[in-house]
């Protein structure tokens, strides 16, 4: 039953979407959307912050943020300079931004080896001779975030006895991240946006197990190291019921884990265009609302005057929120809560919605909080994927009007589904191209079979984890969940095989990415005048 009122919810999540911005004509101003206005400044003041460099220091940003709002109170009385003078403002102001948090990341490091005490972030990998691990070192006044690299002692296997939430105490050097001579990616760059201050490598006879005082992290850091611990015990519930190429798919959909993803099931959801169904995000995160807000309905009608509109909105956040920490606030599934989160309390006071300045505000909001945010590929396919499907969607959907009735409501959700797929796709298939080197020709109809499976998936993986406690019930949800996983992956893989299914070695340059979405704005501009949507005053 559940899992019919997830897909009543997300098709309904559609029409709602079709339902507001054809609720009425807009006019072509930007005045209607005053964060899309502040956006594109703010944006464009960290990208040229972070281009400058130490060029310009984070005191001269506020020197020049500080004059142009002086500026901007001697124009006071003049319309057009003082909107200019604030558009400016807010350009010095993602300039500010962007030089502080450089700054703040920025750590001397000794050039001597060290002995230090450190937490395990992350469980170890093998990777050939070494583990991998992820290290929180605690200094004399700071923590910072390490990679490291601890070398394996074949003999007594003593790596093995390290897990997540360990302490340590080891010898080593602490070093500036560094790219390989040959590598054609900036893996320092990746680390340093991710937070990583230092990479280090460990021989396998300069550590020790130790007892490490936490009080030195910060609240969020515990937390974060605390849900960590307690996402090992679900992928624990997880391993007892299912085999490891389904706990796999379960794992990345439902607790943000995919090292467990074998590379031919990665390359099948990449060539078959999939892959944001293994990646945390705004689907899963509408999944987990949609089963909230039918469990709380019926709350609501035993307990009338207990469960009130308000109180129900405020659990499911927490929840929600909740969740977003468990699985470690990827920026996707960040953006998916404060997304949702502005979503409910604009509901409450009946305002639009889903809208084009919803989604530029909570960029605005994540971008204030971590400019960083910006470089990172999951935020960028994550706000491109929701911006063109709440600019295109409505306009593809109209291509094949479907009648209310209910003889037609599998095809239109089935049409809405590729409609989705569609507008998605245009928005990020010139990202993932410019990333991957790769664009997907069968996303529409892997789309069709991904996103209902996902849907399953999901719900069945969340009740057997609440019903863990019950071995014969959970085992049977475990079966069902091998059968949708095994028939997505049999499904994928089919359309993966197809000859011509993708375009590889795509070569795109920012330059051309700037002119495609330049081009796609012109496009929507001129479609949405043709059918009526917008006028020009």
């Amino acid at each position: 039953m559940c899992n019919v009122v997830v897909f009543q919810f997300f098709f309904l999540h559609l029409q709602h979407i079709h339902e507001n911005i054809n609720a009425v004509k807009k006019k072509m101003d930007l005045l209607m959307y005053p964060s899309v206005k502040l956006l594109f400044p703010l944006v464009l003041g960290i990208v040229v912050g972070d281009a400058l460099g130490e060029v310009v220091t984070s005191i001269l940003w506020l020197i020049m943020t500080v004059i142009v709002i002086a500026i901007s109170f001697v124009v006071w009385n003049q319309k057009y300079l003082q909107s200019l003078s604030l558009l400016v403002v807010v350009f010095f102001v993602g300039g500010s931004l962007v030089s502080m948090k450089r700054q703040t990341m920025q750590v001397q490091l000794p050039e001597n080896k060290i002995t230090f005490q450190a937490v395990l972030l992350t469980n170890p990998v093998v990777h050939g001779k070494v583990i991998q691990t992820d290290l929180m070192v605690m200094n004399k006044d700071n923590t910072m975030k390490v990679r490291a690299s601890i070398l394996r002692d074949t003999i007594t296997n003593r790596y093995r006895t390290l897990h997540l939430g360990d302490g340590i105490e080891t010898t080593a050097y602490l070093e500036q991240p560094m790219n390989f001579s040959d590598a054609t990616f900036d893996y320092a760059r990746w680390l340093r946006l991710h937070g990583y201050s230092a990479e280090t490598f460990i021989f396998y006879n300069q550590w020790q197990k130790a007892k490490v005082s936490l009080r030195r992290m910060s609240f969020l850091q515990r937390t974060s190291l605390v849900a960590a611990s307690y996402r090992e015990k679900l992928m624990k519930v997880l391993e007892s019921n299912l085999d490891s190429t389904h706990l796999a798919i379960v794992a990345a959909m439902t607790l943000g884990d995919k090292h467990l993803i074998s590379s031919v099931i990665k390359e099948d959801y990449s060539i078959t265009g999939a892959s944001h169904v293994l990646a945390l995000s705004g689907l899963h995160l509408t999944i987990l609302s949609g089963l909230l807000l039918y469990l709380m309905s019926w709350f609501e009608r035993i307990l009338p005057r207990v469960f009130k509109r308000g109180l129900i909105e405020l659990i499911i956040l927490l929840i929600l929120w909740s969740y977003v920490v468990l699985v470690g606030m990827s920026p996707s599934v960040v953006r998916s809560a404060v997304m949702l989160t502005i979503y409910s309390f604009v509901t409450l006071f009946n305002r639009e919605r889903l809208s084009v300045n919803t989604l530029a505000l909570t960029a605005i909001i994540m971008l204030i909080t971590n400019p960083y945010n910006l470089f990172d590929i999951g935020f960028q396919l994550s706000f491109v994927s929701v911006w063109a499907i709440l600019l295109f969607y409505p306009l593809i959907n109209e291509l094949i009007p479907l009648k209310q009735t209910k003889i037609l409501v599998p095809f239109r959700w089935l049409w809405g589904m590729t409609a989705v797929s569609l507008a998605a796709q245009l928005g990020t298939a010139p990202l993932i191209a410019y990333y991957f080197g790769r664009v997907s020709l069968v996303f529409a109809i892997s789309s069709l079979v991904a996103i209902p499976s996902t849907m399953l998936i999901v719900s069945a993986s969340l009740g057997m984890l609440l019903l863990s406690a019950f071995s014969s019930l959970s085992f049977l949800i475990g079966k069902f969940i091998h059968i949708v996983t095994g028939l997505l992956n049999v499904s994928l893989h089919f359309l993966a095989s197809i000859p011509c299914a993708s375009i590889e070695d795509v070569h795109v340059s920012i330059f051309q990415l700037f002119i495609y979405y330049l081009m796609l704005l012109a496009v929507w501009v001129l479609w949405s005048f043709l059918s009526g949507r917008i006028e020009f005053k």
